[in-house]
């Protein structure tokens, strides 16, 4: 829901070239009403909202249709034109954040501040959730940045401008050299306010990975549980070799009980025993609620890919992705592209509040009526609509011996495969047990 819905506001509308009418604009919790005289009223969805530009009295809102009829010039609105402008702004953020699973408080504010961040600085929205920020420029022509609490280092108040400083550590907002990667500008009063909510998610995710790391290993000595929680913070993926002498605890408690321990031994075969790359990671599925973690491992694999399992209840599959385009595939892979991959595919279960369907599902399942949740979410979500991009295939768990052949079969297959539309034989008959197993409860 949107705050202060519905209302309804009048003045003069028209499309380009053509001559203004009154009208009258409804925006309510789904979306907005555009009548005019006594024709059809035009009604459309936030989400369908492409840009939104003031320019004094008048508001120019763009409905995303190439034909150029989805695009309306607001005018004559008087006091109320900024009401519009918000109104429309605000709708299309929450909507967008909705269909990314992100649910705010019907009272959730949404600020608007001033922001500098390299090579960038204006205007934008400004949303906390319970995972992050969101970042939306007023400059339409600028991507909205999505912070995760995860990458959010040094937040300082600075009183001389009356803003807040805050450093980065990751990807969604990564360091900056010799200053702070992102400044909220003339905030005043209020900046303290919002040092502190930056600082609470912070603090939130280091909270969470150590409540989940101290349950994972509570007989750890403290340095280890220490450098763990550090690592291992909403989704961050620790390799073995990066976490050096602590791994084998960590492994024997997460990755070496039944019944994962079994494709844990066998995808490290299959990646070269001991030098096989392997990664862990781990997120509460609520943020703030650690006594639930979702576990979950990479392993790379021969031939462009690398293996994700999830150790949790319900979890019947291994994910495999592809690590490069194959096209791109020259038998060897570049420096960090394994990492990315990685980074990508973790980052996108965290998104995605652990749907694996938006991810896995076949077009054509994709495409039908129950399904909408995960397309609305694939939309607004880079990481989850990345992640689909790589995947191949996933590979059930129904007996030891099939699970393995199918391993085996698909990394022989992807080896020599260079076409990146096609699809590996084996799938269909995965995704046809994926779906007896849904059939029948199991």
């Amino acid at each position: 829901m949107t705050t202060g819905l519905p209302a309804t506001l009048r003045g003069e509308a028209h499309r380009p070239d053509e001559a203004a009418a009154g009208a009258t604009v409804t925006l309510d919790d789904a979306g907005l009403t555009i009548a005019l005289g006594d024709g059809a009223p035009i009604v459309a969805g936030y989400r369908d909202v492409a840009a939104v530009a003031v320019d004094g009295g008048t508001v120019t809102l763009d409905l995303g249709d190439a034909s150029g009829t989805g695009r309306w010039i607001f005018e004559r609105f008087g006091p109320m034109t900024g009401r519009l402008a918000r109104g429309l702004r605000d709708g299309r953020l929450r909507q967008r954040l909705a269909d990314g699973l992100v649910q705010l408080d019907p009272d959730a504010e949404i600020y608007l501040v001033e922001y500098e961040a390299p090579g960038e600085a204006g205007i934008a929205q400004l949303v906390y959730h319970d995972r992050g920020v969101v970042l939306a420029p007023l400059d339409e022509r600028l991507p909205w940045r999505r912070v995760r609490r995860r990458d959010i280092g040094a937040v300082a108040v600075e009183a001389a401008v009356g803003g807040v400083a805050v450093g980065g550590v990751g990807r969604s907002l990564p360091p900056v050299a010799g200053g702070p990667s992102l400044r909220l500008l003339r905030l005043g009063a209020i900046a303290t306010v919002h040092h502190d909510r930056w600082a609470a998610l912070r603090d939130g995710a280091a909270a969470d990975a150590a409540a989940i790391v101290g349950g994972i290993v509570p007989d750890a000595p403290y340095a280890l549980r220490s450098a763990a929680a550090r690592l291992l913070l909403d989704g961050r993926p620790i390799a073995a070799e990066a976490f050096g002498a602590g791994w084998p605890a960590l492994e024997a408690a997460t990755l070496a009980v039944p019944p994962f321990d079994e494709s844990y031994r066998v995808l490290r075969a299959v990646g070269g025993g001991d030098a096989a790359p392997r990664w862990l990671a781990c997120a509460p599925e609520q943020a703030g609620a650690p006594q639930a973690p979702r576990v979950w491992f990479f392993v790379g694999l021969p031939g462009n890919l690398v293996a994700l399992e999830l150790v949790s209840e319900g979890a019947h599959a291994t994910y495999v992705f592809r690590v490069v385009p194959r096209s791109a595939w020259t038998g060897t892979l570049p420096p960090g592209a394994l990492e990315d991959a990685v980074q990508d595919v973790s980052e996108a279960l965290v998104d995605a509040r652990f749907l694996r369907e938006p991810i896995a599902l076949p077009a054509a399942q994709l495409a039908a009526p129950a399904a909408l949740r995960y397309r609305l979410a694939l939309a607004a979500l880079p990481a989850l609509a990345a992640a689909r991009a790589r995947f191949v295939a996933r590979l059930v768990h129904r007996d030891a011996a099939s699970w393995e052949a199918a391993l085996r079969d698909l990394v022989t297959w992807q080896g020599s495969a260079t076409d990146d539309d096609a699809e590996w034989p084996g799938r269909a008959a995965q995704e046809a047990q994926v779906d007896a197993a849904a059939g029948s409860g199991g």
